[in-house]
């Protein structure tokens, strides 16, 4: 299925008001709840050098759901969305060393779970921020997806409106940093 968003980002916090177009194709397998996450990513971390699904070189054996680039080409903003392997997330914070890595999931519960799990088993854990919302948040907003869409993002602190087409979904946004190296 083809989602086509008219997005519209307000972020209180970095004093920034942007739109932006983008065209999501779904995969086989992938829900609408993963689109959601993508789309909540790409509000939170707006910049016009973010990159949706962006094509990797041949040596990358990973590839990021949005990526930021520093000029040299190598990775500045590294996002995960949804479902993602702990030991992709130790690959990635090692071998990208100076890139900010975000993990994020559904819910806070989710966030939490996957920090925890992530233990001793990711080597540059302080790299990762991650990231959940409310119960029933992301679902909320997945409902209200058609093919068509015109959403509005409003962020302040930790705080997050969503409106899709008229319809608001109010929401928090949940962080976490391991305080473990």
């Amino acid at each position: 299925m083809r989602i086509n968003v008219d997005l519209s980002v307000n972020d209180y916090d970095r004093d920034l008001f942007a739109e932006r177009r983008i065209v999501l194709e779904t995969r086989a397998g992938e829900s609408m709840v993963h689109i959601v996450l993508k789309v909540l990513a790409m509000a939170m971390f707006h910049d016009p050098r973010l990159q949706v699904e962006p094509v990797m070189g041949d040596d990358d054996r990973f590839k990021p759901d949005l990526l930021i680039r520093h000029d040299d080409h190598r990775p500045a903003l590294w996002v995960e969305c949804g479902q993602c392997r702990v030991q992709k997330l130790d690959k990635v914070t090692f071998r990208y060393y100076d890139a900010k890595v975000v993990m994020l999931k559904r819910t806070e519960r989710e966030a939490r779970e996957i920090m925890e799990r992530c233990r001793g088993q990711v080597r540059r854990l302080q790299a990762i921020e991650f990231i959940g919302f409310d119960n029933g948040f992301v679902e909320g907003v997945a409902d209200a997806l058609t093919g068509k869409n015109d959403i509005v993002a409003i962020i302040s602190g930790n705080s997050l409106q969503v409106v899709v087409d008229g319809e608001t979904y109010p929401g928090t946004i949940h962080r976490f940093h391991s305080d473990a190296p």
